[in-house]
């Protein structure tokens, strides 16, 4: 049951950033980022009232994961402003589930065994392939250096606090915490948030349902911990880049790299490993 939800929280999650994605061609990406907080605060709140008891440890850990996932939101933004997709995406994604391995095996002290290993193994580089495995042209060189790699390592930063902290909130209180999280990292990104214009007005209501969207997958994540190492549902989680891959696909028919294709089915297998694992 634990590996079903935190394939729900996969597919959800990476439906988000599909429909951002989408978006982000026709609207401000930080306006987005506010939106998609704000509808996921509004959806978790009311989600947290009708199923959820209150605790107060959901304060701390909601308000501490609000702020890793507004800073991994700016600084993912600020890097596809400023450097190549094919290297934003695939760092943030990789170093995401890096750091957020590394701070569950120290501060939790959870010890996988040899199949999860082998399936975190095969993983990390299925990340980088399905999220477009760093094409680049020698042109690109120090606007990588520069740019994409630091912005890239702090989205990931930001991104794996998001999940370590959430993971924190007890489970009889998960919508709470999400609820925090989103309002938190709403409040964060509410500066930077840019004028649009007045043929733009229908696109906040969009990134708002994505928001929506964004915190059923994060609560299915929460949930998906029960029984299970959190590294589990780590590593599923972070394979979200499939969604916007095979979305991107098959919604704008854009073609689907070698390189791609290699790491989705990296991405299975890993999956599969990991799963079988746990039985």
């Amino acid at each position: 049951m634990s590996i079903a939800l935190a394939l729900s929280a996969m597919l959800l999650l990476g439906s988000t950033h599909f429909i951002n994605g989408l978006l982000a061609h026709f609207y401000p990406p930080l306006n987005i980022a506010f939106y998609t907080h704000l509808g996921g605060a509004l959806v978790s709140l009311a989600g947290a009232l009708l199923f959820s008891t209150w605790e107060p440890d959901a304060w701390k850990w909601g308000a501490l994961a609000g702020l890793g996932s507004a800073l991994g939101a700016l600084l993912l933004y600020k890097g596809l402003s400023q450097a190549p997709f094919a290297i934003v995406v695939p760092i943030s994604a990789v170093s995401m589930v890096t750091i957020a391995l590394a701070l569950s095996l120290v501060l939790l002290g959870e010890r996988p065994n040899a199949w999860v290993w082998l399936g975190v193994m095969i993983a990390l580089p299925a990340i980088w392939l399905t999220a477009g495995g760093g094409r680049i042209n020698q042109g690109q060189v120090n606007s990588i250096i520069r740019t994409g790699l630091l912005f890239g390592l702090g989205a990931g930063l930001g991104f794996a606090l998001q999940l370590h902290f959430l993971g924190q909130v007890p489970d009889h209180a998960a919508s709470y915490g999400i609820a925090l999280c989103m309002l938190s990292g709403a409040v964060c990104l509410l500066p930077f948030y840019q004028r649009a214009k007045p043929t733009q007005k229908r696109f906040p209501l969009f990134a708002t349902v994505a928001g929506g969207i964004s915190a059923l997958g994060l609560t299915l994540y929460a949930l998906s911990q029960q029984g299970q190492l959190a590294i589990i549902s780590i590593v599923i989680v972070s394979m979200y880049p499939l969604i916007p891959v095979v979305f991107g696909s098959l919604v704008r028919r854009e073609r689907v790299s070698s390189a791609s294709m290699v790491g989705i089915a990296l991405s299975i297998l890993a999956m599969v490993l990991i799963t079988v694992s746990s039985y």
